[in-house]
């Protein structure tokens, strides 16, 4: 009876260390409570806290150790350690507990307090591995009855031990169990407030994580954001000093595709190819982690390819591989899909850039939209690329202020004689540096700076210039110039070109024109207008890449081409018994409107007498030369004479 009385005049003690306990967990619940930390990641912080929490408890309470019991809450603590903290929490906790029980109250008994200690928190453990799958939210009073009567089977069950073991005396025995029993009723309230606590601290997590979802989601195709994209490559970039290689997908028709789908077809088409691009081998191959599509925007999708670069990927080909099995599979699908034109950007994402991920993103979608290009790959960072493209703006500048483009010419012979019969007019710039520079590059670059008309009309001047310079020399070898189909567009075209020839007295008989992307000219008076004026006048209209992409026999038929060309691709395989008869075809269509048919790319002997037999009497290659100065085809020109 007097144990009893003694334990429950402690029992206001012990009313004020769960209080405290309570404070010191909302306060730690409340500290630890950031954005990328979940409930199950704090298992060290749970038995660091209770750990330390016990340790202090002790010390404060060493002053009664020279009783039979000891009111502090070092079980509960040791069982909230292993129940909220798992092994690594509880063993933490325990680590604590026992230090302080050793440093502030001796070897005494230690047998019994070690096994009493040891036993509450492999309760715990054993606790939390049994509930550590069921969501705390779901947690109600049955959860805590259920753990509280674990919390007191382990406290009676090492009282029982202890008993039996004769660890301690009879006397200090019947304290220790009645402590435990005036106790139970603070373990319930301990326990009872502990789970309300982290109740709410997971509601609030959760209602957290759910708005950051909706944040990092689009919300009507359900793919992860931009946000959550450039979140990822901050992330990756942290974690990983390597450099990665960000593919970009973009619808390139999308007005064509809104006009006759409207608005919403995006909505399950990104779901779509999202799923297409995750299951495709050719990126698995690629990366060790798993992949995911990111809605980078309205039109365009997203795809990180870890620990690789540009220059890898586009020596392997993956892009090109990847880009014909998405519109294959596209084709494969029909109904709206099948009309679907994408385009595809590759760059570099790394810790080099000067940019952070946010701003390579914006960087790369104004890029993609700025060309037509269905694959472009980004080898520069895009703060270097900019750069590139501004002094590359800046040459275009001068050569249109000066009318001096950087021209080489292409010889184009006569197959059976091998003499020079004419010539084409081809971009060959260099960089400030010496450097060479891509004619497509320039053109892209003249493209988004709107001075693509300027630069070609200047060609065109340049060519008529340099064609009267030759005449005056004795050359009188035709050349032809190309030009896009926007330029043919333009009101008075084949006026002021037919206004040069007559200025520089050059015989109109001495130009050809060269159309390139010929299906993007429309059917419209102007284009009509300027095609009647040089045809009449005599300037040769010549049709570029005749078989490939856009140049079909529509085209042929609409405009009345003096010359046909068919390209390297073409011509590179002609051995192959199926290109051999495409070629054949465009022959025989080339002759049927009245145009000889010019083969570009003719690099070898056995080309060339394949050429010839099928009737092909014209073509350009470095079999014969590569483009040239305008100095020496003149003196190209002057040794054929002499030879001859």
């Amino acid at each position: 009876m007097a144990a009893w009385q003694a334990e429950l005049a402690n029992y206001p003690l012990l009313i004020l260390q769960a209080a405290a306990l309570l404070g010191i967990l909302s306060i730690t619940l409340l500290l630890s409570r950031t954005p990328t930390e979940r409930v199950e990641s704090r298992t060290l912080l749970y038995g660091s806290v209770f750990g330390i929490t016990s340790f202090a408890l002790i010390a404060l309470s060493s002053q009664f150790f020279n009783l039979p019991s000891k009111p502090y809450l070092s079980s509960d603590l040791l069982f909230l350690g292993g129940l909220l903290g798992g092994w690594r929490g509880g063993t933490i906790t325990l680590a604590l507990t026992i230090s302080a029980r050793l440093i502030f109250g001796g070897f005494n008994q230690v047998e019994a307090f070690l096994l009493d200690m040891s036993i509450t928190t492999a309760g715990g453990i054993i606790a939390h591995f049994v509930y550590s799958k069921k969501p705390l939210m779901q947690f109600g009073w049955k959860e805590v009855l259920k753990i509280w009567s674990a919390r007191m089977a382990c406290s009676m069950f090492s009282s029982g031990i202890i008993f039996l073991l004769k660890l301690v005396p009879p006397k200090v025995s019947a304290h220790v169990t009645a402590l435990q029993i005036v106790g139970f009723s603070t373990s319930l309230f301990i326990l009872g407030c502990v789970i309300a606590l982290l109740r709410v601290d997971a509601h609030i997590r959760d209602s957290y994580f759910q708005r950051m979802k909706m944040y990092r989601t689009d919300i009507l195709s359900g793919l992860p954001n931009r946000r959550a994209l450039s979140e990822y490559l901050e992330t990756i970039l942290h974690k990983n000093q390597s450099q990665h290689v960000l593919l970009t997908f973009e619808v390139g028709n999308l007005k064509e595709m809104v006009r006759i789908l409207g608005h919403d077809w995006t909505d399950k088409f990104w779901g779509h190819l999202a799923s297409q691009l995750t299951n495709q081998e050719t990126l698995k191959m690629t990366s060790n982690e798993k992949s995911n599509c990111f809605q980078l925007s309205d039109l365009a999708l997203a795809f990180v390819v870890q620990e690789t670069c540009v220059a890898q990927i586009e020596n392997c080909q993956l892009v090109p591989r990847l880009y014909a099995d998405v519109m294959e599979h596209l084709q494969v699908a029909g109904g709206p899909y099948s009309n679907v034109q994408l385009r595809c950007g590759v760059t570099n994402v790394r810790t080099a850039d000067d940019a952070n991920a946010s701003s390579v993103l914006r960087n790369i979608s104004l890029a993609l939209q700025s060309s037509n290009q269905q694959i472009r790959y980004f080898h520069d960072s895009f703060s270097a690329q900019a750069d590139k493209d501004a002094k590359v703006h800046e040459l275009i500048i001068g050569w249109i202020r000066n009318i001096n483009p950087p021209l080489n010419y292409q010889p184009k012979f006569n197959l059976e004689t091998r003499v020079i019969c004419g010539a084409e007019a081809l971009l060959r710039a260099h960089s400030a540096e010496g450097l060479p520079l891509s004619p497509l590059y320039v053109l892209d670059v003249a493209t988004r700076y709107q001075l693509l008309l300027k630069l070609e009309w200047c060609t065109v001047e340049m060519v008529i210039r340099e064609l009267a310079q030759c005449m005056a020399k004795g050359f009188h070898t035709p050349l032809s110039v190309n030009i896009s189909a926007a330029s043919i567009t333009v009101p008075d075209f084949g006026e002021r070109i037919l206004d040069r020839l007559d200025r520089y007295r050059v015989p109109s008989k001495m130009l050809s024109i060269e159309i390139i992307e010929s299906g993007q000219v429309p059917d419209i008076d102007t284009v009509k207008e300027n095609i009647h004026k040089l045809n009449s006048a005599g300037v040769g209209l010549s049709l570029d890449d005749f078989g490939a992409g856009y140049s079909t026999l529509t085209t042929l038929a609409k405009i009345p081409f003096d010359e046909v060309k068919i390209d390297y691709a073409m011509v590179s395989m002609i051995e192959q018994p199926r290109m051999n008869k495409a070629i054949g075809l465009a022959l025989e269509s080339a002759t049927r409107y009245g145009a000889r048919l010019v083969a570009e790319g003719v690099e070898t002997e056995t080309q060339l007498e394949i050429l010839v037999k099928m009737g092909i009497k014209f073509g350009q290659g470095y079999l014969f030369s590569k483009a040239v100065s305008m100095n020496d085809l003149i003196e190209l020109s002057r040794l054929e004479k002499h030879v001859q």
